[in-house]
């Protein structure tokens, strides 16, 4: 079982395909097939933080004192199941690292999969700071048992699991033998389970703590999720690249049918996602379900436009609800009292990404 390999001498720097390929697991990086990774490594170094930098003490207080029942709820079970989600994004980057033939391409995996580690212990840093410690199992384990949330879920979680299963395969390929297109089909659309993972399912939960912080509530913590967030509009331009790479080395999986059926796939994930935001945001004030829901088909958009697929809402191709990003994004030194927001992450091509300058960033 040679197929992945940490040297093949007899192959060159540069890798002949992403997946099924050949690389010799060198990683010089003046010679890479997609100098863009280059780029997007320097910039994910460029955003490591650790997540007891973010001061909680005010929201420990505004967390008993400020919220009403609904609204701490709503706070750990969205805490709770962004942990969950996390979790999964974990384990995905590592099967999809291993499953990598481009060593310049499976160190950008690596590297969003650590960051994928620190949000897992941001969520939980979140609820153990708020909670006690039966109140935050109580409140992880309520999410694996909501039907409208464990329906949404299961819409990632089995494109995911059975890539992982595929990937089995890979293990007993002979040496020379090409994957198969199952297979390489089966990592296409785990990439794009994970794009409407990060994309819509996380950034949708976000937009929870940013409805907070308007109402000046849980600032500290609408601080760390504006972390997260820029973290994960890098991580979805990198996997909407990936997609694109995969299907253009891949012409065989270019098909009518194939972006039919993944249009279709993020259309009933948007569908899932309003019965559960219709669900967990009921009774909560800060928050329109309707402007919730046109969100949802904006990131959905952005998604598609990512991945070169078909954006299926026309009407929600700008964003209704500025305050949105007004604050979701981090401040940048120097301007305590103004946020300014990055253009979104997928408002352009990600196939033309290009690292932004190097502006220093602060809470």
């Amino acid at each position: 079982m040679k197929n992945f390999r940490v040297y093949d001498g007899e192959a060159s720097n540069s890798a002949t395909k992403v997946f099924g390929g050949k690389s010799s697991g060198i990683r010089d990086w003046d010679k890479i097939k997609y100098p863009q990774m280059l780029d997007l490594n320097k910039s994910l170094f460029a955003e490591y933080w650790n997540e007891d930098e973010i001061k909680l003490s005010k929201d420990i207080e505004e967390y008993r004192e400020k919220l009403n029942d609904t609204e701490r709820r709503v706070f750990n079970i969205i805490s709770g199941k962004l942990n969950w989600l996390d979790s999964i994004a974990t384990d995905f980057n590592f099967v999809l690292g291993y499953l990598c033939t481009d060593s310049s391409v499976r160190s950008v995996i690596a590297m969003i999969d650590s960051f994928e580690q620190l949000h897992n212990r941001s969520y939980q840093y979140l609820t153990s700071s708020m909670l006690n410690q039966q109140e935050k199992e109580q409140a992880f384990e309520e999410t694996k048992r909501i039907p409208e949330l464990v329906h949404r879920n299961e819409l990632v979680i089995t494109p995911i699991q059975d890539m992982v299963d595929k990937a089995k395969q890979y293990l007993f390929l002979e040496e020379g033998e090409e994957p198969s297109d199952e297979l390489l089909e089966s990592i296409a659309f785990g990439v794009l389970s994970n794009m409407i993972l990060e994309g819509l399912y996380f950034s949708g939960g976000f937009t929870y703590f940013h409805s907070l912080a308007r109402d000046q509530k849980m600032i500290g913590s609408n601080n760390m999720i504006q972390l997260i967030r820029d973290d994960e509009n890098q991580h979805s331009t990198f996997y909407g690249m990936l997609f694109q790479i995969v299907m253009g080395e891949n012409p065989q999986l270019a098909t009518p049918e194939n972006y039919k059926k993944a249009l279709d796939y993020v259309v009933e994930a948007v569908n899932r996602e309003k019965v559960w935001a219709t669900y967990i945001f009921q009774g909560i004030d800060t928050l329109s379900i309707k402007e919730y829901h046109n969100y949802v088909e904006y990131l959905a958009n952005l998604i598609c436009r990512n991945a070169g697929i078909e954006e299926p809402y026309p009407e929600n191709e700008q964003l209704k609800s500025q305050w949105i990003n007004t604050y979701g994004k981090k401040k940048r030194s120097g301007e305590a009292n103004e946020i300014v927001t990055r253009t979104d992450f997928l408002q352009g091509n990600a196939i033309n990404y290009a690292h932004e300058g190097g502006e220093d960033f602060d809470l």
